[in-house]
């Protein structure tokens, strides 16, 4: 028979626990130079603060990024191609999608408007098909299991099509309002990671000095 008065192993207070998954995400954030981490910080809030009052700004801003990311990942994948011509038999189809991609890129950037708000509606729609399909998982899943949560699952799987469903309509009547709102949501999220990202510079900038402190003492 054990005695309860026994030392056993620490119990870990739950709250602390909590704390330390929050943290560690932004531990690993801050590995580098503090004042790198602080200007991406800086950098997303601006970009955030852009895409909520200057939503226009923002949707060009991205059209341009991405013009000049495909003519470069273009033109490497072109180079790529023309390297392995002699080994590889399909070197076409990578040629191929080099100069679709540098075609892309340029016409991102001669009418970074059109790009924009063509890749916004895009991702608009792999939205609505993914919150029906995984409600429709979902429910599909939770109707034949016997579990206490069946209810509540069904729920969130009709909750994700209705969702779905009421973006698609939105989006057939009102295209321009859903991009609108896509970027809000976007400045929204730029603005929240970059005040994370800026308190993660910080307290790794606190803790460095702590320890030089230490060190020294």
């Amino acid at each position: 028979m054990t005695d309860s008065s026994s030392p056993s192993s620490p119990v870990t207070d739950p709250a602390e626990e909590i704390s330390e998954e929050l943290s560690e995400p932004l531990a690993e954030l801050s590995i580098g130079p503090w004042w790198w981490v602080l200007i991406r910080g800086i950098l997303a809030v601006a970009f955030g603060v852009i895409a909520l009052f200057s939503p226009g700004a923002a949707l060009w801003a991205i059209a341009i990024v991405f013009g000049a990311y495909a003519i470069v990942d273009g033109i490497t994948e072109i180079a790529h191609a023309v390297h392995v011509r002699k080994t590889l038999k399909r070197w076409g189809w990578l040629l191929f999608a080099g100069i679709v991609s540098v075609l892309a890129g340029i016409a991102a950037l001669v009418l970074p408007g059109l790009a924009a708000a063509f890749g916004a509606l895009f991702l608009i729609w792999t939205i609505v098909f993914y919150n029906v399909m995984h409600g429709a998982t979902v429910i599909g899943s939770a109707s034949g299991a016997e579990a206490k949560g069946r209810g509540w699952a069904i729920f969130a799987g009709v909750a994700s099509i209705a969702f779905g469903v009421i973006l698609a309509i939105l989006t057939f009547v009102t295209p321009g309002a859903a991009i609108l709102g896509l970027i809000f949501a976007v400045g929204i999220y730029a603005i929240v990671f970059g005040v994370m990202l800026a308190v993660a510079a910080i307290t790794a900038r606190a803790s460095g000095k702590k320890n030089l402190t230490v060190q020294s003492v």
